[in-house]
């Protein structure tokens, strides 16, 4: 029926304008306080890539921008044009500046898988990684063993529900930029959570709501997955807050000699 859908466990459901309500008032030119690393996912569609842009501290998620970088993926001027977004610099209120600390693109389509593992390979010191989704009880990111380390599965169904019960949460710890557009949380909220049986047995799995495309709802998944290499929210240099001056102990012998 093209609903969203309702987790009958909280009673609570999934709605595109509820979420598009609780919109506040920042963006990635004018950042939290609280903001203290940036992570980025992007899905790779036939004439474009589509790149969201998260923040984090230590308890909440900020969703801060969603951009399209319209060029055939198969085109060198397409791969430069994210690779200079990628590489931008936003300033703190603080005064300090932060980048995008890592950065996960898709390369499951099949058809481009060559192209990202190549783009990112030669980006791995800036933490850009070719990920592919997989259904299932899975990790939420892990190296692929067949590839050698130059591609990542990221668990998108565990992915997916560890953001759905943040958003449907008493808590809003998923907040949502003014700038972000009605598209934006129509793909978000792109798919449900249906039980189907399988041998009798209950199996809880992820359906596409018919009508719907689905590339915000990816990309947040890729950049939710891709920040689960970065560790705690502790940023140094140029990932994130200026590294702290290391502290001299003068040495009184020298003083006195």
């Amino acid at each position: 029926m093209g609903q969203p859908w309702r987790d009958q466990a909280n009673g609570e459901g999934l709605d595109e304008h509820a979420l598009a309500s609780r919109a506040e008032p920042f963006s990635l030119d004018a950042l939290p306080p609280d903001v203290a690393l940036l992570s980025a996912g992007v899905d790779v569609q036939r004439d474009r890539l589509e790149c969201v842009v998260m923040g984090w501290s230590e308890s909440e998620t900020f969703i801060l921008s969603q951009v399209e970088i319209w060029g055939s993926p198969h085109a060198d001027e397409t791969w430069a044009d994210l690779d200079d977004y990628l590489k931008r610099i936003w300033q703190r209120p603080d005064g300090s500046v932060i980048r995008i600390a890592a950065t996960a693109i898709d390369a499951g389509d099949g058809e481009t898988m060559d192209r990202v593992i190549a783009f990112c390979r030669a980006r791995l010191a800036r933490r850009v990684f070719a990920i592919k989704g997989a259904s299932g009880q899975r990790a939420v990111i892990a190296a692929s063993k067949s590839r050698g380390g130059r591609l990542f599965i990221v668990g998108v169904d565990g992915v997916k529900s560890q953001i759905m019960a943040r958003l449907t949460g008493q808590t809003a710890s998923v907040r949502f930029s003014e700038t972000l557009g009605a598209r934006f949380y129509e793909e978000l909220t792109s798919e449900r959570l249906v039980v189907k049986y399988s041998r009798g047995a209950p199996v809880r799995r992820w359906e596409r709501i018919v009508g719907r495309r689905a590339e915000a709802l990816d990309c947040v998944v890729y950049g939710w997955a891709v920040r689960a290499l970065l560790g705690g929210v502790k940023p140094a240099g140029e990932f994130g807050h200026p590294a702290q001056p290391r502290k001299v102990i003068k040495s009184k012998w020298l003083l006195q000699s």
